[in-house]
């Protein structure tokens, strides 16, 4: 095959177009919610605080937040010890211990014997 001459060869605005690689946010809202399910009660409520979109989409609720603490205890971690362990609002449940636990975890960098939620 013959060399392009100078007339034949493309200029850049005629190439094709490479398409970067999707990220999180450029992902569906069906992918989310696929990917959040899998997610344990810290990390979902840190992603929830990402943005609106988000903030509606992630679930952090009351079978979450007992899940977390179930897993917690059958691995042997470090659990809440107040006596009123309040699930009804993030705010409410990230109150005293479990907001020293968190702080923790971010401080070592997450815990490695923290599963996913199974799904």
């Amino acid at each position: 095959m013959a060399p392009l001459t100078r007339s034949q060869s493309l200029s850049v605005s005629q190439l094709p177009s490479t398409k970067s690689p999707p990220t999180l946010t450029t992902l569906p809202p069906e992918l989310h919610l696929l990917i959040s399910a899998h997610l344990t009660y810290p990390d979902a409520l840190s992603l929830k605080h990402v943005s609106r979109h988000f903030y509606s989409l992630v679930y952090t609720g009351v079978n979450l937040k007992i899940e977390w603490l179930i897993e917690r205890r059958t691995l042997h971690l470090d659990c809440p010890h107040d006596q009123k362990c309040e699930l009804g609002s993030d705010m409410r449940f990230c109150r005293g211990s479990v907001r020293l636990l968190m702080e923790r975890r971010r401080q070592h960098g997450g815990m490695r014997y923290e599963r996913g939620r199974k799904g």
